[in-house]
């Protein structure tokens, strides 16, 4: 008997299915309408997976799924090709107060046959439309920044290559049905190369029909499964966009990860002062114990000794190579700077690239049965090279007595031979950080990832916290931190505040206390900025240091250690809170006339920090933003922090919300970057 059965879950989501095709339909997700129409149509757009299998292609009605179920807000169902070859499995999990559906799948090898994957990715069918993509570029020194497309027949595709999963483009994509203003974002949590595609179907004169298919890299997959084999896939969160506005789906992703997914023994993040840039790899033990001292004048609690101590030479050249270097600036014993660090209150510790292997370094010579031919990486997927790697890692922690690892990532992975796009070696890679953090539980760990090039909700549940850029600018990397919080938890982004003594002014047009500001990854570029502006953006996300603070008087130290101490006070707050953005990021870093202004509000209660950024060039001095997330019934008082004359005032929610909050600027025609901090507290 022919029957119907209909599943309905949260956020406008529903399922049907068909007892007698025993076919599954996606018919709305998240508000929008699914299938084609309602409906399963041509092959190429429908369905709920885009198998490769050998020589077939197993979509829309080559694959049957059994009945599905339904248990503690999971819905799973299986599907099968008429062979029983393989069997697809998807568990999609609801978490209501987010609007955040996680969708976990994996292959099984049902035949008693070896198979070869080439494809196995999930799918989602729009219904034709006119729609709107969003996603984001994303290059060194410029990192996230939004890009947008209508569909119009064009196919998009994203993705992550040689295990960097930042660079390009970031797992991440929106699709927004502009004549409803519905939206749903695709979050992917990579293990090994990723993908996302959006393909703009159609089979007629309608307009596109999107197909969305994500997941782990099908350019260059050719996984075998043995027998009885199950891969387990990328991981892909689903996120309701509530009335297709983007600013407002940061916060319950934020809220999410934070209670849901960071791991319970993660460390609160500390203030850490790294050297590299200072003077990047040349330096002098005595050099760096000036910048020590000041450190500790500031209030870091760590000090970090980046590239440099490591290998003879070329620093670069001799990565994989991790004794000391005999010579400057430690002679081979960084233990006794070490020691040093820690006489003066500080925890120690240092910069790794460990999964770089230069040419030339011994280990090669000894095993080059490790080492991927015309790559830099070790082979992992080799249980003895897998051990070497961890071993490499643990006893330099051991001997210098660390307490903070900085894990850096530089260079591209390269082409996989074994044909699983660096799906294994994300695995293995994924095991040994998770067994660091288990052997040393008080060893606090970095992502570096090339200044951001990896930096994705996979690896936020691996490491304690993440690099924003080697972008140093403080204007732009606010640009680059619009498009991060987006897709990653704020309170867990590093931000480096790298100044000098600002030069001499012959032209003194305001009293601001300016510094010198690296504008770059480098020194090679250099600009004045107001010292609260620096600071100002440093606490959105987590304050740390490096230039050379030692050359700072004790009057600027002791200006930049009022904010550190604040940020000290209140870490729980900055670490925990998830983030508004009440401007859209741009497209580009260095826009710099518009206002830029991030709502941070705490986890526990809705006090919130109102972050102001404004160029005081283009005169606009005064502007209301609109605070989400309130109680309308409560009264708030409204402060602005670490600015001498300013009331108080008290307003109520629903007017901080409807109204909104005036702030206003001096009318600094010839200062450039102003910023203010606003504490908005329930009464």
């Amino acid at each position: 008997m022919f029957m119907e059965q209909i599943f309905k879950f949260p956020f406008g989501t529903q399922f049907v299915y068909d007892t007698e095709s025993k076919l599954l339909t996606l018919t709305s997700l998240c508000g929008m309408i699914c299938a084609h129409n309602g409906k399963e149509d041509d092959y190429a757009c429908s369905g709920l997976a885009i198998l490769g299998i050998d020589q077939q292609r197993l979509e829309g009605r080559k694959l049957q799924y059994d009945l599905p179920t339904i248990q503690d807000h999971c819905f799973t169902f299986t599907a099968s090709d008429s062979a029983k070859t393989v069997q697809w499995k998807s568990v999609w999990t609801f978490e209501e107060e987010y609007g955040i559906i996680s969708c976990e799948h994996s292959l099984k090898n049902c035949s008693e046959k070896t198979v070869v994957v080439r494809r196995a990715l999930p799918r989602w069918v729009f219904t034709p439309g006119d729609y709107e993509v969003f996603w984001q570029m994303s290059r060194w020194g410029a990192e996230n920044q939004l890009q947008h497309q209508k569909l119009r027949g064009n196919d998009l595709l994203l993705h992550g290559r040689a295990a960097r999963s930042t660079i390009g483009s970031t797992p991440f994509s929106i699709l927004k049905d502009c004549e409803n203003n519905t939206a749903v974002a695709f979050h992917v949590l990579p293990l090994g190369n990723w993908t996302i595609q959006i393909h703009s179907n159609i089979l007629s004169n309608e307009y596109p029909s999107p197909t969305v298919e994500a997941g782990l890299a099908d350019t260059d997959l050719f996984m075998t499964l043995q027998p009885g084999e199950t891969v387990e896939l990328p991981e892909i969160l689903i996120q309701n966009v509530p009335c297709g506005d983007f600013l407002q789906s940061s916060a319950p992703l934020h809220k999410y990860m934070i209670r849901k997914r960071i791991p319970a023994n993660f460390h609160i993040p500390p203030v850490v002062y790294n050297s590299w840039l200072y003077r990047f790899s040349d330096f002098t033990k005595e050099q760096l114990l000036q910048q020590l001292q000041a450190a500790k004048e500031v209030g870091c609690e760590v000090f970090v000794v980046d590239a440099g101590w490591y290998g003879d030479g070329d620093s670069c050249g001799q990565a994989g190579d991790w004794r000391e270097k005999q010579g400057e600036p430690f002679y081979g014993n960084m233990k006794a700077f070490a020691d040093d660090v820690r006489a003066a209150g500080l925890k120690f510790g240092f910069w790794m690239e460990p999964e770089r292997w230069a040419a030339n370094i011994p280990i090669r010579s000894e095993h080059p049965e490790w080492f991927p031919e015309h790559t830099s990486r070790i082979d992992l997927t080799q249980p003895a090279a897998a051990e070497y790697f961890y071993n490499v890692i643990a006893e330099n922690v051991k001997k210098f007595g660390a307490e903070y690892i900085k894990i850096d990532f530089n260079a591209a992975m390269g082409y996989d031979e074994s044909g699983t796009e660096l799906h294994n070696y994300c695995s293995v890679l994924k095991t040994i950080f998770r067994r660091l953090r288990n052997e040393f539980p008080n060893l606090h760990i970095e992502n570096c990832g090339s200044g951001s090039l990896r930096n994705d909700l996979n690896t936020a549940c691996l490491y304690d916290h993440a690099f924003i850029s080697d972008n140093a600018n403080p204007y732009e990397t606010l640009r680059i931190r619009q498009g991060t919080i987006m897709r990653s938890v704020p309170g867990r982004i590093l931000n480096w505040l790298v100044m000098y003594p600002a030069p001499e002014r012959r032209t003194p047009v305001s009293n601001y206390d300016l510094v010198l500001a690296d504008a770059a990854g480098t020194w090679d570029e250099a600009a004045l900025f107001n010292l609260d502006y620096v600071m100002i953006s440093g606490l959105l996300g987590i304050p740390g240091f490096s230039g050379d603070l030692a050359e700072f008087d004790a009057g600027m130290k002791k200006k930049m250690a009022v904010y550190i101490q604040y940020y000290k006070d209140n870490r729980k707050f900055f670490t925990d809170s998830h983030v508004y953005l009440l401007t859209a990021p741009d497209s580009s870093v260095t826009d710099y006339e518009k206002y830029m202004v991030f709502q941070m509000q705490s986890d526990v209660c809705d006090d919130s920090l109102l972050f102001v950024f404004t160029n005081g060039y283009s005169r606009r001095a005064m502007r209301n933003f609109r605070l989400l997330g309130l109680d309308p019934a409560a009264d708030y008082r409204i402060e602005t922090l670490f600015s001498d004359g300013e009331e108080e005032l008290v307003q109520s929610g629903a007017d901080l919300m409807s109204y909104g909050l005036k702030t206003q600027f001096p009318e600094y025609m010839h200062v450039r970057h102003q910023a203010k901090l606003y504490r908005i507290t329930r009464l």
